[in-house]
C-alpha cells in the first residue's frame, strides 16, 4: 500500500537536481558580471587615453610654435609647452601630476583631461625636425586602471603614439 508524497530517495534526487540547477545559474551570472566589469574597464582605460592623445594631437596641430625650453622632452614624465595663435591661451602645457594628465591653457588653472579611476604612467614627448621651420612632436602615452570601484584582481593597460606636425601659417 502506497502513501501519497514522496519518499526519502525521490526528495534526495529531487533536492540534488535542484541545487545543481541553482549552481549553474549562479556560475554563469557570476561569469557575465565579471565580464561586464572588464569591458567597463577596458572601455574606462580606452576612453582616457584616446581623448587626451587626441586633445594633445589637436593642440599641437593648432599650436603656432613649439616652446623647447619650457617643455621636458624624451622623458617618461615629460610636459609640453606649445604657443598658441590666441594670446589667451598660450602657453599651452601638456603635463602629468599625480598620474593625471592635465592641461593648462595660458593663465588658467590646470584641468585633469584623464580621469580618477585611471593612472598616466607614461608621458613622453618627442620633438621630430622636419627642416625648415617645421616641427612635429610625437606622444607616446601609457594609461593604467587604477582599481577603482571594479574589480581588484583584474588589471589593464593600453599604450599609444601619435605624430602631429606644428602648422605655422
Amino acid at each position: 500500500m502506497r502513501t501519497k508524497g514522496f519518499t526519502l530517495i525521490e526528495f534526495i534526487l529531487y533536492f540534488g537536481l535542484v541545487v545543481i540547477v541553482i549552481g549553474a545559474i549562479t556560475t554563469f551570472s557570476v561569469d557575465v558580471l565579471k565580464t561586464r566589469s572588464k569591458t567597463a574597464v577596458i572601455a574606462e582605460v580606452e576612453q582616457n587615453m584616446r581623448f587626451g592623445l587626441q586633445r594633445i594631437l589637436k593642440t599641437v596641430r593648432e599650436a603656432s610654435d613649439l616652446n623647447v625650453g619650457a617643455s621636458t622632452l624624451n622623458s617618461d614624465n615629460g610636459s609640453l609647452s606649445v604657443d598658441m595663435v590666441s594670446a589667451s591661451n598660450t602657453p599651452t602645457i601638456f603635463d602629468l601630476s599625480g598620474g593625471a594628465l592635465r592641461i593648462k591653457e595660458g593663465s588658467g588653472a590646470a584641468t585633469p583631461l584623464t580621469s580618477s579611476n585611471v593612472t598616466v604612467t607614461k608621458l613622453r614627448f618627442t620633438k621630430d625636425n622636419l627642416g625648415g621651420n617645421n616641427n612635429a612632436v610625437t606622444t607616446e602615452i601609457t594609461v593604467v586602471w587604477n582599481g577603482g570601484s571594479g574589480d581588484q584582481a583584474f588589471t589593464y593597460s593600453s599604450s599609444a603614439s601619435a605624430t602631429a606636425v606644428i602648422r605655422k601659417d
